[in-house]
């Protein structure tokens, strides 16, 4: 008699999972992106290259909601998507500073590293329950506040914008609209910076009292 209970899913199968396929197009067109921006000036198409960049980033969200919506939330799945952003932002760092763009991203994963240990698929929440104001100023409600705005954007789009300035028409170098952006996005990535260097702190103090405490009980028995 067939039975009406669900079929139980593969490990494998939470990799096809939609939000997680609309993952893997976006680190697609990320990479494309870092691709096309890693060649030669003469070769290189900055347009081509913005638009790659900016079309993964506008849809950072829709993957979470997609999950949301249809009851395919994973830690997998929030692990991948920080993954990708960490990834594309990280390789832009890096490919407009050579050796010195690489103490973002680094910075990045091991902030990566210090929330998914303490607060997995929930970090924007679990690791910022006690957290001093500045910071919740950020956080709240998802970044979906003034500081996390800009916290956001400077984030995402400040190794971009470093990358294309040099490629803009000359004009655009000494341009007032162009220091205004630059000055906005570094603003942002500084106030991220902040937020990052209070996780990890905050991590490595957990990780030493919780030793304290387990050492100070060894000796008890």
């Amino acid at each position: 008699m067939p039975s009406d209970a669900p079929a139980k899913l593969r490990p494998t199968d939470v990799l096809l999972l939609w939000p997680n396929v609309l993952c893997y197009i976006r680190a697609a067109m990320a990479l494309g992106a870092l691709s096309q921006a890693a060649v030669t000036e003469e070769r290189c198409r900055p347009l081509l290259v913005v638009l790659l960049y900016v079309l993964p980033m506008a849809l950072d969200g829709v993957d979470g909601a997609l999950a949301r919506s249809l009851g395919q939330e994973t830690e997998f799945g929030a692990a991948l998507d920080v993954l990708v952003d960490t990834a594309t932002r990280g390789g832009m760092w890096v490919i407009a500073f050579g050796v010195f763009g690489l103490p973002v991203p680094l910075l990045e994963m091991l902030v990566f590293s210090c929330t998914h240990a303490r607060g997995g698929a929930a970090w924007k929440t679990g690791c910022f329950a006690a957290a001093p104001r500045y910071v919740t100023a950020v956080m709240r409600n998802g970044f979906r506040s003034v500081p996390g705005a800009l916290t956001v954007a400077g984030l995402h789009f400040l190794p971009l914008w470093l990358w294309l300035v040099p490629r803009l028409p000359e004009s655009f170098h000494a341009a007032p609209a162009t220091g205004a952006v630059t000055a906005l996005l570094l603003a942002g990535r500084l106030l991220g910076a902040v937020v990052e260097l209070w996780v990890v702190v905050r991590h490595f103090e957990k990780i030493l009292s919780e030793d304290a405490a387990a050492l100070s009980e060894k000796r008890k028995t």
